[in-house]
């Protein structure tokens, strides 16, 4: 007779210790996994208890002859909790036990060898000075298990003396616990992290309520309840990719949300941001198809084509086809082209630098211009960050404006004579029938102003936005739905990072008709990237200031990533022979490590550097895929990847080389040379350090960065130094 199905619970750890056990005996845990869920109590699961267990529920299931998976069977639920060797196996399980929290309610691991491994450890000499004291010194016991720290680890929490040891003992801590332990090693007060995490809002569960607890937030942060066979199949098919179907807890709270307004989600690179708003559009589909909603749409935009056409591909995986029917996915300068067109508009739009803009600005420039000490790249400078981002048309609005941020200031004499060459340009693109991006813009919003019936959008969904400019921002005000005059509850989600801001615009959105108030949350964890390419992408950035997106600053502090992984290689060759020699070598010794070559990108800042590295690849003998504008990238297709660094943005692989990073190249000479003044420099540089930033996160496991002659002064000056 079948036994009555059971909730199964995966744990997170589980997933990562399948994924390192040979690929047959993968497919034969995912096997009793779905084993587990459909037919507990099948004859070939064969459950044993595990001598000498601290924790009675634990339990053994075979997956073969050598490999076990741990099985927690306690208040009608399992969960699967390790996979690995018999002997490994069950050494993970004899120390490790499981309770319910009774400050945060969540069901927390706990591996009780922590306490006696730190208890053997010698003190510390009190001569050592200030590296040894206690890392958690100036936090009290009390603060710590309010935090959720089982008072069992309180002895071996505070023997810890740096980040170090906590990342070392990390495993045997709860997650939930080990997150808050994380923000107060980073500097955050006890209330700050009680902030950030969100402890104490949630109901209360009696520790006796096991399966009750599993349900918690909190419990979901490590839990995952395996409710649909098919999700759970794709999770098992890849587990190293489960993020993109499996939402961790703090995730899915976030994509499941009802949000009363816009709401803003930020988070470093690899947190999962794409992943949160695709699932959100997803859930948004869903209703619509729910609620038998023929006519409203999703509206899910980005900054770049590229982007657009990757989360197209990953959303036609993510969805099903009535939902993917309701979404439509589409980069903000393509959709205003489109909609102005279908509104009769006979403008052409300047989307990329044109010889026509050039020779505008060159005729306004010396027909009104001859008395101006600054020069036209200062002017073209001036346009776009100060006339075009705040929507100014006339010289009274100008002079008003505030320039934060510009580093030549102005009188109101040269600012008239300024808005003399501004409206000669302006008047010849009138004449010509041309529309810069940000006019284009502002002509879609004033037309859906005048007609707001126009479109069948039940809510918009912003990825990116850290790219997106002022004007682009109060387009999106006006597209999203309103209610009562103010935008209807769900109808803005907005993902971002202003570290990855490659672009250098910037748009407090509370400006643009976007508040976001009270409706902003950060997620901290890393999914992607080892936690050594994490630290290293970190210090490329570290020192520039960086806003949150609307009005407030915004930093790194608190992340950590979920593996790790080798330390970034850095190198630098005195020719280029010897560079490609040392690209080669490391390509052979990351296939020798079993990743495939569909799985290796290299990078470069310019399509002349990516073109060169790619003919050096072909010469040798590998396959190479050039990634190419507005299509997304077929991992089916054998061969290395090759694409510029702006390119990779939304991709990921195993392994990335960033090629030619040297002095000149990142940041181009060329860009520094032509800045008008300070401020801009300052911008362009910053700007070049959120591109190798981001071109860094681009890898999971393994990241060469290879210099020529002379290493960028962007990277981190000890590596510098090394290389």
């Amino acid at each position: 007779m079948t036994a009555r199905k059971r909730d199964v619970h995966i744990m997170i750890d589980a997933l990562l210790s399948q994924n390192r056990l040979p690929r047959g005996v993968q497919d034969k845990a995912a096997k009793l996994i779905l084993q587990l869920k459909n037919d507990p109590g099948a004859n070939g699961i064969n459950f044993e208890s595990i001598e000498g267990a601290r924790d009675r529920h634990m339990k053994s299931a075979r997956i073969d002859q050598g490999h076990r998976a741990i099985v927690y069977d306690r208040a009608g639920a399992l969960i699967v909790m390790w996979m690995d060797k018999h002997d490994d196996a069950y050494r993970w399980a004899r120390n490790r036990v499981l309770d319910v929290n009774p400050t945060t309610s969540a069901v927390q691991v706990t591996d009780l060898s922590l306490t006696e491994l730190r208890q053997a450890q010698p003190a510390a000499a009190p001569d050592v000075g200030e590296a040894a004291r206690p890392l958690f010194e100036g936090v009290n016991d009390a603060d710590l298990v309010r935090l959720g720290l089982p008072e069992a680890l309180l002895p071996a929490v505070r023997a810890l003396r740096s980040e170090a040891e906590l990342e070392e003992s990390g495993k045997g801590i709860p997650a939930d616990a080990y997150d808050a332990l994380v923000c107060l090693a980073a500097g955050f007060t006890v209330e700050e992290t009680m902030e950030e995490l969100e402890r104490g809002r949630g109901a209360k569960v009696t520790e006796e309520d096991f399966a009750a607890a599993l349900r918690t937030p909190e419990s979901r942060r490590t839990f995952w309840l395996a409710e649909n066979d098919d999700e759970l199949q794709k999770m098992l098919d890849e587990p190293l990719e489960f993020w993109r179907i499996f939402l961790h807890p703090s995730q899915r709270k976030l994509v499941e949300q009802a949000w009363n307004g816009p709401a803003l989600v930020r988070g470093g690179a690899g947190t999962g941001k794409t992943v949160v708003a695709m699932h959100r559009a997803r859930r948004l589909a869903e209703q619509l198809v729910a609620t038998n909603d023929a006519s409203g749409r999703i509206l899910f935009t980005t900054f770049t084509s590229n982007l657009a056409a990757d989360v197209r591909a990953d959303l036609a995986n993510l969805c099903s086809a009535e939902q993917m029917a309701r979404i439509e996915v589409v980069n903000l300068d393509n959709w205003v082209t489109d909609f102005l067109r279908r509104q009769g508009y006979t403008r052409e739009i300047l989307y990329a630098e044109d010889r026509r803009q050039k020779e505008a600005w060159e005729h306004a420039y010396h027909t009104q211009g001859r008395d101006l000490s600054v020069t036209l790249d200062y002017l073209q400078n001036e346009w776009r960050q100060v006339v075009q981002a705040n929507g100014i048309s006339d010289l009274g609005s100008y002079l008003r404006v505030q320039r934060t941020g510009r580093g030549t200031s102005l009188d109101r004499k040269t600012k008239e004579k300024v808005w003399a060459v501004f409206a000669a340009y302006r008047a010849r693109l009138d004449a010509e029938g041309l529309s810069e991006p940000e006019d284009a813009y502002r002509d879609a919003r004033e037309l859906l102003q005048a007609k707001p019936a126009l479109l069948p959008y039940r809510a918009v969904v912003v990825d990116e936005a850290q790219d997106l400019g002022m004007q682009a921002f109060r387009l999106i005000a006006e597209i999203a739905p309103k209610l009562d005059g103010a935008t209807a509850p769900n109808g803005i989600f907005i993902v971002g990072d202003a570290h990855q801001r490659i672009y250098g615009r910037r748009a407090p959105m509370a400006k643009c008709g976007i508040n976001v108030r009270g409706r902003s949350r950060k997620l901290r964890i890393c999914y992607r990237t080892s936690d050594e390419i994490r630290r290293f992408a970190e210090a490329v950035v570290q020192g520039v200031p960086v806003d949150d997106l609307d009005e407030a600053t915004d930093d790194l502090r608190g992340y950590r990533s979920l593996f790790h992984g080798p330390e970034p290689k850095v190198v630098t060759q005195p020719t280029a022979e010897m560079g490609r020699a040392e690209l080669f070598a490391w390509i052979e010794a990351c296939k020798a490590e079993g990743i495939d070559e569909s799985e290796i990108c290299v990078l470069a800042r310019t399509n002349d550097l990516v073109r060169a590295s790619a003919d050096a690849l072909k010469a040798k003998g590998y396959g190479v895929v050039m990634l190419q504008r507005r299509a997304p990238d077929d991992r089916a297709k054998p061969g290395i990847r090759a694409c510029t660094m702006h390119r990779a943005k939304g991709l990921e692989f195993a392994a990335v080389a960033l090629v030619e990073v040297n002095a000149g190249v990142l940041p181009p000479r060329w860009l520094l040379d032509n800045a008008p003044d300070a401020a801009v420099r300052r911008s362009i540089i910053d700007a070049e350090r959120a591109l190798l930033h981001v071109s860094a996160t681009r890898a999971k496991k393994r990241l060469l960065i290879l210099s020529t002659g002379t290493g960028s002064e962007l990277l981190p000056g000890p590596m510098q130094a090394a290389a």
